[in-house]
């Protein structure tokens, strides 16, 4: 039977029609009513309502004012009223005023206002605080440790647990991916009709559990309140995020939303200060550090950190922040957004729709008479340049660049329409990097590699210092990757970084002048020492911290250095 004629259908139809027409009429009464009082209007229903405002008074307080609590920001709170005129709206307004707030009148719908009331709902069940932080105890946490130490426990856990407890599956999301050292939680709809979700764990994703489509709505609709993004806009891209109290620290949650033809992608990106590490942690090998260490006690310059999205870039410039740091030094940062805050530091964040660009807010930095800059990220040619006229006018200047090796640095700026007569005297030296994983060593096993992989190791390894050269015999032992409970069935366990160090020299400068190509500029700094990144990573795995499967995963297949070289026979 079709549609047109079903009458349970007919009636469904006439009653959503009717719905429309109300909400519409509601709405326009709302907007009209707003003009008289000269009070702004707004539909409830498109507004980013903040969960933590909503729950400043009980529900039928403000059911009682015929007004909702829409936002604090700055402590002005947005209170949307029914009639803002009326005696019970301006009582509940004054209420809020003796707690210092100040109060921004808005006009709503009855629709919207019950838009509102169903979302506080929701947010009762979550225990939130006015700052937009979520409160974790540690002891939970803890107990959380002790109750699920592998990824299948949690997934057991989650799978257990039903639409009516979204608040401890949020919990366990949570707990979990801080127990476990997740750096990202996704959520991803899937065609077999239920959500995946996955934690990104030492680089790598892994799956942790499907969820029903009906458990999957309302865990969006938590982390949304939480993130205060805006619950009724599922076709359109949105970024937030809120914060996860622990005893010791707080966790800063990045929350991005993206749509897709089966539902909306969720992201959880998770920023733990604990992950902040000092420089000699960062993993350089010992002539690195001492290179690293002589270039920050420069009194001007670049030092430029290169490598892709979550290779250690941040930490690396946030280790180098801590290592400069003093009561002596002024320090000032641009950076999209803020993702750690650092004592003694002058933090300013990148606005985009304020039309503070990096551009703009590191030409205000420059005369806030720094002596060292931190750029988040050069993005574009006016960035690039600003911070080159930084670097050659005394001040020291860390920033990032996407470019997959320490050569292509250059060429990248050169893109971006930076002159090469500015850019070589500005930069001091350029480092890549990436992450590998240490293989785990409760599971690892050592094996003898056979004739293939030595003379491929001895290969790549043919222009490395000698002072740095690592001999390889019939007695070489290698690690191999197997997999456990305490790993996770990864077979690795923690990352370290890798990296290249190009130093710009005079000789170096003379060279870019000319506007060399990558791989002539690449072959010229193997020339004078550089250890490329897969070198670096090759020399972790004669010391068995990984295994020759995760060197190439992230740096490629071994291959032979750019450089004309004689390789000598390998005996075993």
């Amino acid at each position: 039977m079709s549609t047109s004629n079903d009458p349970k259908k007919l009636a469904e139809e006439r009653e959503r029609k009717v719905a429309e027409l109300r909400a519409r009429s509601e709405e326009e009464h709302a907007r009209k009513l707003a003009a008289d009082l000269n009070l702004t209007y707004v539909d409830v229903r498109s507004f980013p309502i903040d969960g933590q405002a909503l729950t400043l008074r009980p529900k039928e307080a403000q059911v009682a004012a015929g007004s909702v609590i829409l936002k604090n920001k700055a402590n002005t709170l947005t209170v949307g009223g029914l009639n803002p005129s009326l005696p019970a709206f301006q009582q509940l307004s004054k209420s809020l005023q003796d707690e210092g707030y100040r109060i921004d009148p808005l006009v709503i719908s009855k629709s919207g206002m019950q838009h509102a009331l169903d979302a506080y709902e929701k947010f009762a069940h979550v225990n939130t605080k006015i700052t937009g932080e979520v409160a974790v105890s540690q002891d939970k946490l803890l107990a959380l440790a002790k109750e699920i130490t592998t990824l299948r426990e949690l997934t057991e856990r989650l799978e257990a647990t039903g639409p009516e407890d979204v608040s401890v599956i949020v919990e366990l999301l949570l707990g979990g991916a801080i127990s476990f050292s997740a750096s990202d939680i996704h959520i991803e709809p899937q065609k077999s009709g239920r959500d995946r979700i996955r934690y990104r764990l030492d680089g790598v994703l892994h799956d942790v559990a499907e969820i029903t489509k009906s458990i999957s709505h309302m865990l969006l609709e938590r982390i949304k309140l939480l993130a205060s993004l805006k619950l009724n806009v599922r076709d359109a891209a949105q970024d937030g995020r809120f914060t996860i109290n622990v005893t010791d620290r707080n966790i800063e949650i990045r929350a991005s939303a993206l749509p897709g033809p089966l539902g909306e992608y969720i992201v959880l990106r998770l920023l733990d200060p604990n992950s902040l590490i000092d420089i000699p942690e960062l993993g350089l090998r010992e002539d690195l550090l001492k290179e690293v260490e002589q270039e920050l006690a420069q009194p001007n310059g670049m030092l430029l950190t290169t490598g892709p999205t979550g290779s250690g870039k941040t930490t690396m410039l946030y280790a180098f922040l801590k290592q400069v740091s003093s009561p002596e030094v002024k320090v000032i940062t641009i950076e999209d957004p803020i993702e750690y805050k650092l004592e003694g530091l002058e933090q300013t964040q990148v606005d985009e729709a304020q039309g503070y660009t990096f551009a703009k807010g590191l030409r205000s930095i420059v005369r806030q008479d720094p002596d060292i800059i931190l750029v988040g990220e050069i993005r574009d040619k006016e960035t690039a340049d600003v911070a080159m006229q930084a670097a050659l006018t005394g001040h020291l200047v860390f920033s990032t660049l996407h470019a997959n090796d320490a050569a292509g640095a250059i060429p990248r700026l050169t893109e971006l329409g930076t002159r090469v007569e500015s850019a070589a005297p500005a930069i001091n030296v350029v480092m890549a990097q990436r992450l590998i994983r240490r293989v785990c060593p409760a599971c690892a096993k050592t094996y003898t590699p056979d004739a293939k992989e030595v003379a491929a190791i001895t290969t790549a390894l043919a222009t490395i210092p000698q002072s740095l050269r690592v001999e390889i015999s019939k007695n070489t032992t290698l690690k191999k990757s197997v997999g456990c409970d305490e790993c996770h069935g990864t077979g690795y366990q923690g990352r370290m970084g890798v990296f290249e160090l190009f130093r710009i020299d005079d000789d170096a400068e003379s060279l870019l002048a000319e506007e060399s190509s990558t791989a002539k500029i690449r072959q010229y700094a193997i020339g004078r020492g550089m250890v490329t990144l897969q070198q670096d990573a090759l020399l972790r795995v004669l010391n068995g911290s990984t295994t020759i499967e995760e060197v190439e995963r992230v740096t490629g297949p071994l291959r032979e250095p750019h450089l004309d070289h004689k390789h000598e026979e390998v005996a075993l």
